[in-house]
C-alpha cells in the first residue's frame, strides 16, 4: 500500500507544532483548519484536483480505499502482532501474526 508520510507533509515548524513527529489527532477536530497547509504532490489537501495542477485524480479513492481496507482488517482480526523497526527510509511495520476473528 503506498501512502504520504505525514511529517514529509508536515515539515514547516512554524505552521506545525512538533513537525518532524507523527501526531495521529493532528488534523481531527479543530486541527482539520491545518489541511490547508498540507502540499501532496502539486497541491493543497484541502483542493480538488484539476488538469491544471496535476494533482492525482484518484486522490479522494485512495483514502477511501485505505479506509475500509483497515476497516475490514479490524472486522477480521481479533489480535494483532507486529514488528517495528526504525530505518533511514522511515519506519517499517511488519504484521508478524494475525488471530481471526471468532464472529467472522
Amino acid at each position: 500500500m503506498l501512502f504520504g508520510y505525514q511529517p514529509f507533509a508536515t515539515k514547516d515548524s512554524r505552521i506545525f507544532e512538533d513537525a518532524e513527529v507523527f501526531v495521529p489527532g493532528r488534523f481531527v477536530g479543530e486541527g482539520e483548519k491545518m489541511l490547508a497547509h498540507v502540499f501532496w504532490s502539486n497541491g493543497r489537501e484541502t483542493e480538488e484536483p484539476t488538469p491544471a495542477d496535476k494533482q492525482c485524480p484518484g486522490k479522494n479513492l485512495v483514502v477511501l480505499l485505505c479506509r475500509l481496507f483497515l476497516a475490514e482488517l479490524f472486522l477480521r482480526y481479533d489480535t494483532f502482532e507486529f514488528e517495528f523497526k526504525e530505518s533511514g527510509f522511515g519506519p517499517s511495520i511488519t504484521i508478524t501474526s494475525l488471530t481471526k476473528a471468532s464472529t467472522f
